[in-house]
């Protein structure tokens, strides 16, 4: 679809809908009956495909303000609220050498953050997920959380990066993944069947929940807490390779490239 001019039919296929639903959207039509998530659906594709029905479509493209949204989940957890400034800090810095800039959407914030190019949505949980892009026409790049969505990039750890490491480390010996803990389901349980033996942890204090000499580790805010009996094998969650691939993420989507592959990991 990248070689060829994006047609109404793409749209509707994409979407899921009929050619007519399509254009009812696009025309604005209000003396029909399609419900709103069905409009929002279709508007997203419209977005994603680069569909230009008309001048002031074909402007959202082309018009980047160098603005970056970062958005997080409410917690309680001190040591998930410094993993979130700790994520941000490097993102902040990566994308500022790039020559844009970054803010914080505050949790549940939901509205329009019309001033963006694109929205990264960190560790956030599907409904939230969901709920931000249903106020936010910017595309929406989900960040160490499971969305399972095509019509959204999602930038992942890869488990079995992390699984090598540990298996090098250790020999072969058993050893316990002790990660933070996160809203996102679906992270939670890719992650409990990638690994025998997961300890989530949202306070220090959970950490005494550590049952093996082996410890593998991908967060560094979880380091110093970690007992020192323990033997260490630490694998970043967040490296350079996988900032370059979400800016790479974020170039598709600001430019509406169709999206092949949208389940990246690194």
């Amino acid at each position: 679809m990248a070689n060829k001019k994006v047609t109404i039919r793409d749209v509707a296929k994409e979407a899921g809908v009929s050619v007519a639903t399509v254009s009812y959207v696009v025309n604005g039509r209000t003396d029909l009956k399609i419900s709103d998530e069905t409009r929002k659906r279709v508007l997203q594709v419209i977005n994603l495909l680069n569909y230009s029905p008309n001048q002031a479509a074909k402007a959202l493209a082309s018009k980047r303000k160098n603005q970056v949204g970062f958005a997080i989940s409410h917690t309680d957890s001190v040591l998930k609220a410094a993993d979130q400034m700790k994520v941000m800090t490097a993102i902040t810095k990566f994308l500022g050498d790039k020559n844009y800039d970054v803010f914080l959407i505050p949790p549940a914030k939901f509205e329009n953050y019309g001033q963006a190019d694109a929205l990264i949505c960190y560790d956030l949980d599907k409904s939230t997920f969901s709920a931000l892009g249903d106020f936010n026409f910017a595309p929406l790049l989900a960040l160490d959380c499971y969305i399972n969505d095509p019509l959204f990039f999602q930038i992942n750890t890869n488990l079995d990066r992390l699984k090598a490491a540990a298996n090098e480390k250790f020999s072969g010996e058993k050893y316990q993944y002790v990660m933070l803990d996160t809203s996102n389901t679906e992270k939670k349980d890719f992650t409990k069947n990638t690994f025998d033996d997961v300890l989530f942890v949202a306070q220090p204090a959970d950490l005494q929940g550590i049952t093996t000499k082996n410890v593998l580790i991908s967060s560094d805010v979880l380091l110093p807490f970690i007992p020192d009996n323990c033997t260490v094998c630490y694998e970043p969650d967040t490296t350079l390779e996988k900032l370059e691939l979400l800016f790479t993420a974020y170039d598709k989507a600001a430019n509406r490239v169709p999206i092949e592959n949208h389940n990246l990991c690194c």
